[in-house]
Formats: structure tokens, sequence, C-alpha cells
């Protein structure tokens, strides 16, 4: 083989070789980007917080229009006695809460109202939250909820609230035939998924 021929050989070897690099460089950006694009675009840049939820969006509650809390409660409605905001457990003394993953993406909330007219309790309801574009300036943004008393039909109290595998957990007390309305003992569950339109309760189930 001449010198020519070599260095003819030699810089085809060395345009294969770049051809080969460039193309692997551009596979690996485009699978980079296809995996940014599967994320969920309706999770925010950060996870919802309590602080967050004390300013969410509530929808209709126990005569009340929908609206935005503020420091935890519905603003005072003409028209509309009573409250409605984020329910307290007054036994541990804790909000009924919870945070983890509804979405895919991560970052989202779960929470409990409670809500009244004029003292009278209605049943507790459980909303759904995920960040949203505008979780800084205007709240989380709301998923959906479940009103318990299309459930069981009475005056539910919450008792416990999780979040893992992209679901929502909740056990609650609802009246039993038997039951004065200030203290229901039936206790039951249920698994409240996002199913990417609306919030749906699966699993309804007695246990006890």
């Amino acid at each position: 083989m001449t010198t020519t021929s070599r260095r003819r050989v030699l810089r085809q070897s060395r345009a294969v070789k770049r051809i080969g690099l460039l193309s692997a460089v551009a596979l690996t950006a485009f699978a980079h980007t296809t995996a940014m694009s599967n994320a969920d675009p309706t999770t925010g840049s950060r996870a919802v917080t309590f602080e967050d939820l004390q300013r969410a969006p509530v929808p209709a509650l126990c005569e009340h229009d929908p609206g935005q809390l503020r420091i935890g409660h519905l603003p005072p409605q003409e028209g509309h006695p009573g409250d409605v905001g984020i329910a307290l457990n007054y036994n541990t003394g804790a909000y009924k809460v919870a945070f983890g993953d509804l979405t895919g993406g991560g970052g989202d909330a779960v929470m409990v109202t409670d809500c009244n007219t004029v003292n009278v309790p209605w049943p507790e309801t459980v909303q759904l939250y995920t960040a949203g574009p505008q979780l800084t300036t205007a709240g989380p943004k709301r998923l959906g909820g479940i009103d318990l008393s299309d459930l069981t039909h009475s005056r539910e109290v919450v008792t416990d609230l999780s979040i893992s595998d992209r679901v929502a957990h909740v056990t609650w007390l609802a009246n039993g035939p038997n039951d004065g309305a200030c203290c229901p003992t039936v206790k039951m569950m249920a698994d409240l998924r996002w199913d990417g339109s609306t919030v749906v309760a699966q699993n309804v189930r007695r246990v006890n």
C-alpha cells in the first residue's frame, strides 16, 4: 500500500469515528429530552407545603361559595354564616393533612376540610392538591376531592390520612343506625386516586 493510500484510509477511519461519536451524543441528548417531556406538567417546581395549603382553593362546601383559604380559613361570605377551614384533629392537635406523590411527579398533598353553618357541623371532605404552575403566587392547584357523605351518608369525621403508592389513604368514622349524630362508631376506609382528570374513590370498606 502506498503512502497516499495509507493516509486516505486513516482519514476515512477518523471520519467514521467522528460520525459515530456525534451520533452517540445526539442519541444521548434525545433520550434526555424525551425523559424530561414525560414529567407530569401539573407538578410545579417545588413541593406543596402546609403554608401553601393555608391559601388553597376549595370548592363549594356546606352552603358556602367556592373560594380561597386565607390562613387556613375561608374568608366570611355575606349570606353564608359559619366557617370553612382545614380540619383539626382535636385529640392530637394536628391538622388533617398529608404530603407525598399523587401525580407521579411528587410534591403533592391531601387535606381534610371542616365546615359548619352557625355551629352545626357538616361531614368532612377530602381535597387533593398538586403544586401547579402558580404555587407561589396563587396557591396549589386543586386536583379534586371527595365528600365523604357521598360514600357513607352521615356526619363523617376523618381519623387518619396518609399518601403512598400515588394514593391518598383515608380512614373515617360514620354513623351507624343506632349512633347519635355526635358520636359515629362505624370505621370506614377508602383509597382516593387521581386518574389524570378527576379524583375517584376506590376500595371503600368497613373495617369494624
